[in-house]
């Protein structure tokens, strides 16, 4: 039978071995602890032991993850630019970035049919909202967006238009009024 430090350390490990945030019922699964009240108990330790260092842990709608410490952020973030963000949902969160607000029926008509899932995904983590206009919904950015991004929302937008202006001019594209392709926005995040 495992201690009840074993089992917190079978929490932290999962948290910081997983890409994506983790839900108390996957913890309870992966430590063999059938009381979900026991493991969020044991979360909520870790979150207090990790409270004034770098890293915390955090809870997400998605479940619970580690995160850097917000004032780390721009120190570090290049170690690992955003790797716990799938290719395709990046392309559609640069759009979402470049664009905001804008249709979900467009980001349908540039990037196809997947975005569906990589905008429901998106909402999921938080980083953008979905509000019903017409027969589509408009897609924006959250807080959440700018707290994972470590920066204002705008800031990022500013990069992301200089970004696109280098990629459209490396293609004539500015010129002849041409919008991002899925394929020009993966450089964008």
């Amino acid at each position: 039978m495992q201690s009840d430090d074993e089992h917190k350390g079978l929490i932290e490990a999962a948290l910081f071995m997983s890409s994506e945030p983790l839900t108390i019922e996957q913890l309870s699964k992966i430590t063999g602890v059938n009381s979900l009240g026991y493991v969020k108990g044991k979360l909520l330790e870790l979150r207090n032991e990790y409270q004034n260092r770098g890293i915390h842990v955090a809870e997400t709608p998605e479940g619970w993850l580690f995160r850097v410490d917000r004032k780390h952020t721009d120190k570090v973030a290049s170690l690992t630019p955003y790797a716990d963000i799938p290719e395709g949902q990046k392309r559609t969160l640069a759009l979402i970035a470049y664009k905001e607000p804008i249709a979900q029926s467009e980001i349908i008509k540039i990037q196809g049919n997947k975005s569906y899932s990589y905008i429901k995904a998106l909402i999921r983590r938080g980083l953008v909202k979905s509000e019903r206009h017409k027969r589509t919904r408009m897609l924006s950015l959250t807080q959440e967006f700018e707290r994972y991004f470590g920066a204002d929302k705008n800031r990022i937008r500013e990069q992301m238009i200089e970004k696109f202006r280098k990629i459209s001019s490396n293609a004539g594209a500015e010129k002849q009024g041409i919008q991002p392709e899925a394929h020009e926005t993966e450089s964008l995040l």
